[in-house]
């Protein structure tokens, strides 16, 4: 007698061959549910980059001292949507993954069969970036449905050469760009492919193209001028993100950790792949001309941004693992497309166990790391920060002294947004102290309203922990050192608590 299991599988085998879109719907509702509902409950607190994502948000800025504003409105639009609940940044998280598994897919029909599509978006499953480290929500993640958009939108505008699509393709460009500043490789190497490629080529002598591009200038505008208003303040965050090297051995080693990285990434969807190709993984299949349109896309897709990376790693830069984010969005309809796949009843049921396997294997993997960590290694994570406990104590505290509600928190980004970020939060964030990169802030209402400045002392998690007051407390010398903090993590593992430094400076009107 067949388990309820097997039987499960069969059907779902039979839905690929039926009905693909149905069981793309299935799986895309049951990725987002899940990797929102697990990462909740094994979470605690916030992440750093929400929690700095939150604190811009609440400004609704056009742009910040490290990237475009994109990932901030997201969060304070959920946040408004949701009563900030502490799901939300998780499920928007998995709405940027499923945006990009539709997107995907969509491109995969008009290149390859549906169910091959299905099958290829399916693998995705399989590519890290898009489960294990997908929960923190930030630009990397972001870029994810529009790396994908821009590149349905562009297969679409080439193939079909309707206006709307030309348009469509220009708004996921500026969302792109509005998302991580890096979005510009994509776009530089979809141009690439339009100016070489004899069928896109022919695209330059009509209207589309240069309608694309207009659209994303004119909607990217509004950041350029705040960048030229501001300096071009991000510019320094890049530089010091990218770090050039001084020892010719990096110049080659970094590159190569970066590439050794992607790999590894990919390694589960490689997996996959075996079980729909077995022995034959290494037998491509006849794709017909090299020149073909389909598979010059799918070429420069996957393997372009990743080569123009490698490139800006060979130039001195520092390359950072999760850079590679985005890039290997079609790298499964690649595979389906590239290499010898058998898509018999057989297989696919091979490969229905297979994914089974990986999914909750990596799902298990990270609620089991989240869980654990701290147990095994007796160090703590960003996630069993007391941010909730620091700002009941911060914010009762001023009560106490105050009838006119806390304004402004003055610190770094992750002790500070903490409290900013948990209720009854929402306050104002001087990030370090410095009005140059808080431009929403103005001394006059830190001089009329009062603040807390707050700091890490010990085991914060956090790259500015001090053991003295940091300079910025230095310019507000009516500010009054409180006793520090001392609060334990959410954790019952046997970790030394959070030490926070703090000082309240007095609102001139009371």
């Amino acid at each position: 007698m067949k388990t309820g299991f097997t039987s499960g599988v069969r059907r779902y085998v039979a839905l690929a061959t039926s009905s693909p879109s149905r069981l793309f719907w299935t799986f895309a509702i049951a990725h987002l549910l899940l990797w929102t509902l697990i990462p909740t409950l094994v979470s605690p607190n916030a992440p750093l980059d929400v929690v700095e994502g939150y604190i811009w948000g609440h400004e609704w800025l056009l742009g910040t001292y490290k990237h475009p504003p994109m990932q901030a409105w997201w969060l304070e639009t959920l946040s408004l949507l949701t009563g900030q609940a502490p799901w939300t940044h998780f499920f928007a998280s998995q709405i940027a993954v499923v945006i990009a598994f539709w997107a995907v897919w969509q491109t995969g029909r008009r290149i390859v069969t549906e169910r091959a599509a299905l099958l290829g978006v399916l693998l995705l499953e399989g590519v890290v970036y898009y489960n294990f480290t997908s929960p923190e929500f930030n630009p990397n993640v972001l870029q994810l449905p529009f790396w994908a958009l821009i590149g349905l939108f562009f297969h679409r505008a080439v193939k079909d050469d309707h206006w709307s699509d030309w348009i469509l393709l220009g708004l996921w460009s500026a969302c792109g760009l509005y998302s991580k500043y890096s979005t510009v490789i994509i776009l530089f190497t979809l141009g690439l492919l339009m100016v070489l490629h004899p069928e896109s080529r022919r695209r330059l002598t009509g209207r589309g193209p240069y309608l694309a591009v207009l659209t994303t200038f004119f909607l990217f505008l509004p950041h350029l001028v705040w960048l030229v208003n501001n300096n071009f303040i991000p510019i320094y965050y890049i530089e010091d993100r990218l770090h050039h090297l001084d020892s010719a051995n990096e110049y080659i080693m970094r590159p190569l950790r970066f590439l050794i990285s992607q790999m590894l990434v990919i390694l589960p969807l490689v997996l996959l792949l075996l079980t729909l190709t077995g022995k034959k993984i290494f037998s491509p299949t006849k794709t017909g001309s090299p020149l073909s349109f389909d598979e010059s896309f799918l070429n420069a897709v996957v393997f372009g941004p990743l080569l123009l990376f490698l490139l800006i790693g060979l130039s001195g830069a520092r390359l950072h693992d999760m850079w590679g984010t985005p890039i290997l969005g079609y790298s499964g309809i690649w595979a389906i497309k590239h290499f010898h796949v058998t898509i018999s009843p057989k297989a696919l049921r091979r490969f229905a166990y297979g994914w089974i396997t990986v999914f909750i294997i990596i799902l298990a993997s990270y609620a089991g790391a989240s869980v654990f960590y701290p147990y095994v290694t007796h160090q703590s994570q960003r996630i069993y920060f007391p941010g909730q406990a620091l700002a009941n104590e911060v914010i009762r505290a001023w009560n106490q002294k105050y009838h006119v509600p806390l304004r402004y928190i003055i610190g770094d980004a992750w002790p500070a947004g903490n409290i900013a970020y948990y209720p009854p939060g929402r306050q104002h964030v001087l990030i370090d102290g410095d009005y140059k990169i808080s431009p929403w802030i103005k001394a006059k209402d830190i001089d009329q309203y009062g603040a807390v400045l707050v700091w890490c002392i010990a085991n914060c998690a956090c790259r500015n922990q001090m053991q003295v007051r940091p300079d910025y407390v230095q310019n507000f010398p009516k500010a009054e050192i409180q006793k520090p903090l001392v609060l334990p993590r959410q954790t019952g593992a046997d970790i030394p608590p959070v030490t926070i430094g703090w000082a309240i400076l007095p609102p001139s009107l009371q």
